[in-house]
């Protein structure tokens, strides 16, 4: 379990929530034994110092006695028989620290001895509510656990059907060479195969450098040159920042894939895709242009890629990544938009502008 200590702000935290249990403790000592205010305070201070500390250790015993997996009579006997010692070993203690204070108060040590039931009673009171805080903070630590294990399963499950779908569309493409252009469809097979293996490569790590995403764009884009010729042409234009940036793999190409089918596929010219990346406010904006024809036939369309592009967006950073769509006839524009997670320092900073196939 992760202890307070292990970060500033959660021994911040800790010692904040514990000024409060010290003053009820001090007012509580003082009542009980005619303490003024400054001998109450200076049996206190270091007492809930102390309390602090021991009340610490039921996270330890709370991961070996779960609430949910033991039995009821085992964590009522584990939990207040270890009470019951503390609070012991805290009252036997404390009047060393009372006998070491009667150098200034010279009468404390009497006047204490009316305050050790109650010093008892409260520090067995505080370990039996720190057991309870501690149960607590492990359901809300299993909860996010399993939050993170969902998003994860989602995130597989998503990312398992991209290659399925493009291979698909990719079998229907070769299906249709092997009568037109055997050739073709042989260099199509051959190139594909080198995608499949690059993507399956990437496909097996949770995130993966912009750059290495952009070379597996790439690849595909080898591949549908091979179908589409002069009819497809590409400008790129990367800022070299953008390449360190970590993004879930084979995020990309679904988008180009979208542009090629519905735009590039329905004009009888052929046309452009233009994609671009850049850094802006701790953020890395992509988009990807493409011109469509308003006239042509509508197509069935599926809409999977910019389905599982914004579900995966959503599993992996939830509401903080953004796709959005801008139709402004006779062009098509997509707007990914991730926070940015990498080393500008390690980056070549110059842009790669690429134009053609």
């Amino acid at each position: 379990m992760r202890l307070p200590f292990q970060s500033k702000t959660g021994l911040l935290a800790y010692a904040a929530a514990w000024m409060p249990l010290g003053a009820m403790l001090g007012f509580a000592l003082g009542s009980a034994a005619d303490l003024r205010w400054f001998e109450s305070a200076s049996v206190t201070v270091p007492l809930t110092g102390l309390l602090a500390v021991v009340c610490l250790l039921p996270g330890y015993m709370c991961r070996f006695l779960p609430l949910t997996k033991s039995p009821p009579w085992k964590l009522l006997a584990s939990h207040l028989v270890t009470a019951m010692w503390m609070s012991a070993i805290v009252a036997t203690l404390v009047p060393f620290l009372v006998q070491f204070l009667t150098r200034c108060f010279p009468t404390l040590a009497i006047r204490f001895r009316a305050a050790i039931p109650v010093l008892t009673g409260m520090v067995f009171l505080f370990y039996l509510m720190s057991i309870a805080l501690h149960y607590l903070l492990q359901a809300v630590e299993s909860s996010k656990q399993a939050e993170i294990l969902a998003r994860e399963a989602e995130l597989r499950a998503l990312k398992s059907q991209i290659n399925p779908h493009f291979l698909f569309n990719s079998l229907n493409s070769i299906s249709a060479l092997t009568s037109l252009d055997p050739a073709k469809a042989r260099e199509m097979c051959i190139r594909l195969s080198e995608f499949l293996r690059s993507s399956l490569r990437l496909g097996e790590r949770t995130s993966v450098p912009f750059g290495e995403e952009l070379a597996l764009t790439s690849t595909y884009l080898d591949v549908e040159q091979v179908r589409f010729g002069a009819r497809l042409r590409v400008t790129r234009d990367f800022e070299g920042a953008c390449n360190t940036c970590e993004v879930p793999p084979l995020l990309l190409q679904p988008l180009v894939e979208n542009a090629i089918k519905h735009g590039v596929a329905s004009l009888v010219e052929g046309g452009e895709i233009t994609m671009s990346a850049r850094i802006s406010n701790e953020r890395l904006h992509f988009i990807i242009e493409n011109r469509f024809d308003p006239d042509a036939p509508a197509q069935r369309k599926s809409g999977f890629g910019l389905m599982n592009v914004r579900k995966r967006l959503q599993a992996r950073y939830g509401g903080a990544a953004s796709l959005d769509i801008q139709v402004e006839n006779p062009l098509y524009r997509v707007l990914l938009s991730v926070p940015y997670n990498g080393k500008k320092g390690m980056a070549v900073n110059e842009d790669a502008r690429n134009t053609g196939g």
